[in-house]
């Protein structure tokens, strides 16, 4: 098993990719901590985890609160002994601007803005800087940021904040994998484009952002929505010990559309 006496923690997990990363990180021997803030779905989440003989535990965690990150590192802490990977990957989209052709977007609000950096990039620094704490405890570790596509080559039409959040998170990769590496620390990024999770789902059922992910998906050379088993796959090997060599990683996985 590739994780075996791992305990991971990943942000999101409640649902779509990082609920199945969940599941399969289980699967290969991880102690999974569940953390979301849908606290039904995540509990169901774990349950199911412990209902196929594995280990996983649910703890409520508002990412863009500092404090309730600490407490999900503490919670770690205390359930399983420390933290060996960490995933952020709660993130949420630009849905309260309609798709223009343009980065300009005058209707974008300052509320949409700051969700965006908050969830993704404040989020992301925070968290794993606490998650470093732990790992230094144990001798290394391993961590992985959900970025975008779209911080790569930003689809026409996307309001401005989430690329450029996502692309902060790319930067923050470089950064902390270069800083870390003397500590066995690795730092990892997944660049997923289309994938079809409910966030996609529900801009494709809102004529007012339709047109995002169908521009995305017509640059996409594979011509289609990608599965979520398709990144919970690239996402397992960067986080296992199959991946030692690999830290600052930025891995595209979005069906060739950064490569045109």
């Amino acid at each position: 098993m590739m994780l075996q006496g791992k305990v991971a923690v990943i942000t999101g997990s409640a649902a779509g990719i990082g609920r199945q990363a969940a599941i399969r990180f289980a699967k290969e021997g991880a102690k999974v901590v569940i953390s979301d803030l849908a606290d039904e779905a995540g509990e169901a989440a774990a349950q199911e985890i412990r209902a196929a003989g594995n280990d996983a535990a649910y703890c409520r965690c508002n990412v863009m609160d500092i404090s309730d990150l600490e407490r999900l590192m503490a919670f770690a802490g205390t359930q399983y002994g420390g933290v060996d990977i960490f995933w952020h990957n709660a993130g949420t989209a630009s849905t309260s601007v309609a798709a223009q052709p343009s980065g300009y977007h005058r209707d974008l609000t300052e509320a949409d803005w700051d969700q965006q950096m908050n969830v993704h990039l404040k989020a992301g620094f925070f968290g794993a800087r606490l998650a470093v704490d732990e790992m230094l405890k144990r001798g290394g570790g391993s961590i992985l940021f959900t970025s975008s596509a779209a911080a790569l080559k930003p689809p026409v039409g996307t309001a401005p904040p989430y690329p450029i959040a996502k692309h902060g998170l790319i930067l923050l990769t470089k950064m902390m994998a270069t800083a870390l590496a003397k500590d066995n620390i690795r730092v990892n990024a997944i660049c997923p484009a289309a994938i079809r999770t409910a966030m996609i789902e529900s801009l494709l059922n809102n004529e007012a952002t339709k047109g995002i992910v169908d521009a995305l998906v017509q640059q996409m050379p594979m011509g289609r929505i990608l599965e979520i088993d398709e990144v919970v796959n690239n996402a397992l090997f960067l986080v296992s010990d199959n991946a030692s060599a690999l830290t600052g990683t930025i891995l595209a996985i979005d069906g060739g559309r950064t490569s045109l």
